[in-house]
């Protein structure tokens, strides 16, 4: 009988621990959908447009550049 609830025990952890995981997976799969909007062959394009921001040749999105 010992022999049971101790493999019970080790196989409802086993179960825990998989679903565990599988929920982490899920929600950063999830996340990165929501706020990863550029990939990696696009970002340059950001990275650019911010330099040129920086140096004064193009003005944030709602503000004047024209001055």
């Amino acid at each position: 009988m010992g022999n049971i609830s101790e493999a019970l025990t080790v196989l409802f952890a086993a179960v825990v621990i998989t679903a565990t995981g599988y929920e982490i997976n899920r929600r950063r799969k999830e996340l990165r959908e929501i706020y990863d909007v550029l990939d990696h062959e696009t970002k340059h394009v950001a990275a650019q447009l911010e330099n040129l921001i920086e140096q004064g040749k193009l003005a944030p999105y709602g503000e004047e550049s024209w001055g």
